[in-house]
């Protein structure tokens, strides 16, 4: 099969105007049209992208003398069947003329995105046979975030639940709940399975700035990414280096809590060598999470009151290398590390410190065109401490002094090698072996003494192989099938003070997962698609040993505890009308086995506390998709999402943690949606969005009374950025906004503890 990746051959963005502006001198020799057009691109400074098939085999007019980037676009292509097109804002792109639904010349074209992360071969998302998403570069540089995590939220069938100020978040694909869905850096699985290590998640610990897009895969993705991925994948790619020599944007922050910052991004091409650097300071003195008395559902006492904001500090760096040894092997290494400090809960005495790293090496030699072998050695490192005061409103309002801190260490190697291989067009056969090893290690002690009370160890071994199987008939029917075996070797030793208990487990478990996947395309406005597979999330190792435990309490070992599975249905329609409306829908369905929940019941005067497998859960619903371009500039894009994730069996009378048979699953809202009006020209652009989110309950509840629900709210955001050019190639960029417009009060993930106010900023930057 030949390629169909779109080939970006300009690092300079520019505008549709500059089609037009006053001739410059230009000289390019009659030769192949694909090295044509990148002298055009490096001389005009356009941004010009274009099919590998599209140019295969063509040879341009030779262009020299004095012309306008449109005249000398219109003489290269000359006779050769092709068009070329302005796609909205800074980009133009050279397609089929007579293809079928061709848009008339200078016309807007919408440009697909590869995505690599659904089958882990690259394909335009239109013939991917799953349910993806993209975030691109475009849209997160027109959001103000906190962490990565809030690039996301705007997405359909995606929940991002934060508490306070901490900035602690969950994802949650589907309903499916938290620690169910898999996040992918580059590609590699980043998450640790060790749920005790979660003071920040992957997605809080990356640059949003170097990042080049977020692919989500919703529906099981095991059967390619292992553990966890029962509700879906996130796969973050973060930026590769721009085609020129250098190219560099320092910037400068600054924010009404005030939060005040700036950094720096440079890269670019020398010759066989590529570079991409990013380096970001921030510090902020938060918000407080909870300004007022906060009473959690069943006490009768106040619990909660911040005593203060949540200040932080935030270090960021990430990159990415590359070297081309020769024309068939490359070589990259990527890295994103995050110092921070921060006051977790607006409390006098909580403070938590951790850095956080994500680094990897590949390798991909390609023996031909039709096979090639990558493969791939990352690493994960977590070190971060927590510590807990003795604040208890009304009781301890006064000598507040630390109590108890959490110190957490956790590092993650993994292997890939992956092979693909295409014996003839339409038919690729991708296989690949995959090995994992979590180190973690979790101490708690009191603060002031240093005395220890619990220590538990755990290094846990996954080995995956899987095979998957690409079918493409006459462009329009698009099949994936394949499947995944792991196996997992757990040791872990706890040793507990109170009371004094050493215990120490060894267990084993083994699991495989297929998938398979169909898309058909009725013709070019026309598709649908479907898939059928299953997942499993993999035990905690906390729950396995047990825990620190009390006279009164004790947490029990669970030696026996099994993966949760699930199976994972979807079905979907693509429409695409010729007045520039897109609308996908999507219907999903969940079955959930084996979910682990908390198990508490009494022995005598003493509380008896164990993780077990009591429940089953299913989540269904619905994911609605339209985007509508007004004109080259102007567009709107609405999501909705209608998801019930209830308790599909009667729980056991000692279960926590779920609601009874037939309820609605915790922090799951079923009504969500996001609307937005999006403004792209060459200069200037802007974004006015919002989102809905339906009442949902906190855990804790039974029968989801009212006492345990948190309201729906509303909240629209805005932000428009000029950008004033200041020389050749040089670019002043101003960006200003407004988060959260209209000052909502709302909460997420709890009572009391609520989300930023409404926060006005701006950013100054300078590219050249």
């Amino acid at each position: 099969m030949k390629s169909k990746t779109l080939l970006l051959v300009a690092g300079l963005l520019a505008s549709p105007s500059i089609l037009a502006e006053a001739s410059q001198t230009i000289n390019i020799p009659t030769q192949p049209l694909a090295n044509a057009l990148e002298q055009f691109s490096l001389q005009t400074g356009l941004q010009v992208l274009y099919s590998g098939d599209a140019v295969a085999g063509k040879t341009s007019q030779g262009v020299s003398g004095q012309y306008s980037p449109r005249q000398a676009l219109e003489r290269l292509i000359g006779d050769s069947g092709l068009a070329f097109q302005i796609a909205g804002n800074r980009t133009v792109t050279i397609r089929d003329g007579n293809s079928r639904g061709a848009e008339k010349k200078n016309q807007p074209v919408k440009l697909e995105p590869i995505v690599v992360t659904a089958t882990k071969t690259e394909r335009l998302a239109s013939e991917v046979p799953a349910t993806v998403a993209v975030v691109e570069a475009k849209q997160i540089e027109n959001m103000y975030s906190r962490d990565s995590g809030d690039l996301l939220t705007r997405s359909a069938g995606i929940d991002i639940a934060r508490s306070g100020t901490s900035g602690i978040s969950t994802l949650n694909i589907r309903g499916t709940g938290s620690r169910r869905s898999s996040v992918l850096v580059n590609g590699q699985y980043a998450e640790f399975l060790d749920i005790g290590i979660g003071n920040q998640n992957t997605l809080q610990t990356i640059d949003w700035d170097n990042i080049e897009r977020l692919e989500v895969v919703r529906g099981a993705g095991s059967a390619l990414y292992g553990p966890n991925a029962m509700g879906g994948v996130v796969n973050v790619i973060t930026k590769d280096a721009p085609e020129e020599k250098n190219v560099t944007r320092p910037f400068f922050v600054f924010d009404s809590l005030p939060t005040y910052g700036g950094g720096v991004s440079t890269g670019g091409t020398l010759d066989a060598f590529t570079y991409q650097l990013n380096f970001k300071h921030l510090n902020s003195d938060g918000y407080k999470a909870s300004p007022t008395l906060s009473f959690y559902p069943g006490n009768t006492m106040t619990t909660t009151l911040s005593q203060q904001k949540g200040a932080w500090d935030r270090t960021m760096l990430g990159g990415k290398l590359g070297y081309k040894l020769s024309d068939r092997d490359k070589v990259n290494f990527a890295f994103n590390y995050m110092d921070e400090s921060t006051l977790a809960f607006d409390r006098p005495h909580t403070p938590q410190n951790g850095s956080y790293g994500q680094y990897s090496l590949d390798f991909k030699h390609e023996f031909s065109d039709r096979f090639d072998v990558t493969t791939t050695v990352s690493h994960r490192s977590h070190v971060a401490d927590l510590t807990w005061d003795t604040f208890f409103y009304p009781f301890t309002i006064t000598n507040i002094q630390p109590d108890v801190t959490l110190h957490e260490d956790a590092q993650k190697l993994t292997g890939e090698i992956r092979g693909r291989w295409t014996p003839v067009d339409g038919h690729t056969l991708l296989f690949g072996y995959n090995a994992a090893q979590d180190w973690t290690k979790v101490r708690d002690v009191t603060t002031l003494t240093g005395a220890e009370r619990d220590n538990r160890k755990a290094n846990i071994v996954n080995h995956g192989l899987y095979l998957q199987y690409e079918l493409e008939l006459d462009k329009r029917l698009f099949v994936s099938m394949g499947g995944r075996y792991d196996w997992f070797d757990y040791d872990m030793d706890a040793s507990i003070t109170t009371p004094s208990t050493q215990r120490h487990n060894q267990s084993s478990f083994e699991t495989f997962n297929p998938r398979g996947g169909i898309r058909y395309k009725f013709n070019d406005l026309l598709a649908i698609h479907g898939s059928i597979g299953t997942g499993f999330r993999a035990p905690d190792p906390g729950s396995m040993v047990g825990g620190a435990s009390s006279v009164f309490v004790e947490r029990l070992p669970n030696t026996g505890l099994q993966p949760e599975t699930s199976d994972s249905y979807d079905l979907g329609i693509d429409i695409d009308t010729p007045f520039g409306l897109h609308a996908a829908a999507t219907g999903f369905y969940n079955d959930i086995s084996n979910y682990i929940l908390v198990s508490r019941y009494r022995v005598g005067s003493k509380t008896m506390i164990q993780s077990q497998n009591l429940a089953k859960v299913q989540t269904y619903g619905a994911e609605l998709e339209l985007t509508q371009r007004l004109t080259d500039q102007l567009s709107l894009f609405t999501n909705y999402t209608h998801t019930i994730a209830r308790t599909a069996a009667d729980l056991a009378p000692t279960a926590l943690g779920l609601p009874q048979n037939g309820y609605q699953l915790p922090n799951v809202p079923e009504h969500k949606a996001s609307f937005g009006l999006v403004f792209e020209s060459s200069q200037f652009s802007g974004r006015l969005e919002g989102r809905y989110v339906g009442n949902q309950f906190i855990s804790g509840d039974s029968t989801n009374q009212a006492a345990y629900e948190l309201p729906s709210y509303v909240v629209a955001d805005i932000n428009a950025t000029y950008r004033y050019p200041i020389g050749n190639k040089k670019t002043l960029d101003v960006t200003a906004g407004i988060n959260n417009i209209f000052d909502r009060q709302y909460e997420m993930r709890s009572k009391g503890f609520y989300n930023e106010p409404r926060v006005g900023f701006i950013r100054l930057g300078l590219e050249f």
